[in-house]
């Protein structure tokens, strides 16, 4: 996967914003999910600027078309997340829409069409990039804005990839969570978890979320 020279500029500039976080992560022997905590954006900066290698983040879809962009700026995220009057919302997302949507194509982002019945394009789309050899990344949180470290109630949707790559792979497919220590400004690591396909679905479904769930908050596993 190669990103382009939009998404690597804006790493730069990124990066002397946020500052340096560690990343000894190893790249993954095989087709790997990495699944991460967004903590009110500290997540995908962190992970997009300092991960030794490339991702493909999961992103709603609207941040990838500059209408849908600005229109969602406008409506929800500079008006009523930020509280900016609507004329002011309308400028801001007028402005940012463009950027954000090229950089999103820039970066490689596959689009999620949550709640639509155009999700299935999306576990397609994963499924091609993971056959390719790509890393996929995703931010499952539903609270996106909560800034507490490690990650609360997520959506477990994205656990669906399982059954697309299981009609196109004999090979586990690795659900890889990590963890960001704040404090120590490290990206780390836990322990992979994969779905047994003898075992049943949802009894698997709700045991690989929940252990994503415990390394990714580094809690001890009883």
């Amino acid at each position: 996967m190669e990103r382009g020279k939009l998404f690597i500029c804006s790493r730069f500039f990124v990066r002397l914003g946020i500052g340096r976080w560690a990343a000894g992560i190893p790249r993954p022997a095989g087709p790997a999910v990495y699944v991460c905590s967004h903590n009110n954006l500290q997540g995908p900066l962190a992970t997009l600027c300092w991960l030794p290698f490339p991702v493909r983040p999961w992103v709603f879809h609207m941040f990838l078309n500059r209408e849908d962009c600005r229109r969602q700026y406008r409506d929800y995220t500079f008006s009523k997340r930020f509280g900016m009057p609507r004329p002011a919302a309308a400028l801001a997302a007028w402005a940012a829409s463009g950027y954000v949507s090229a950089l999103m194509r820039s970066m490689g982002a596959i689009p999620v069409y949550r709640g639509t019945v155009r999700i299935g394009t999306t576990f397609k789309e994963t499924v091609a990039a993971l056959q390719k050899g790509d890393c996929i990344l995703i931010f499952p949180d539903v609270d996106y804005t909560d800034s507490s470290e490690g990650i609360g109630e997520v959506y477990d949707g994205f656990l669906l990839l399982e059954r697309f790559w299981r009609k196109v792979s004999a090979e586990t497919l690795q659900f890889v969570p990590l963890r960001l220590d704040i404090a120590s400004r490290r990206i780390i690591q836990g322990k992979p978890a994969s779905f047994d396909r003898a075992a049943p679905w949802r009894t698997e479904m709700i045991r690989v979320r929940e252990a994503l769930r415990r390394e990714i908050n580094g809690e001890e596993n009883n």
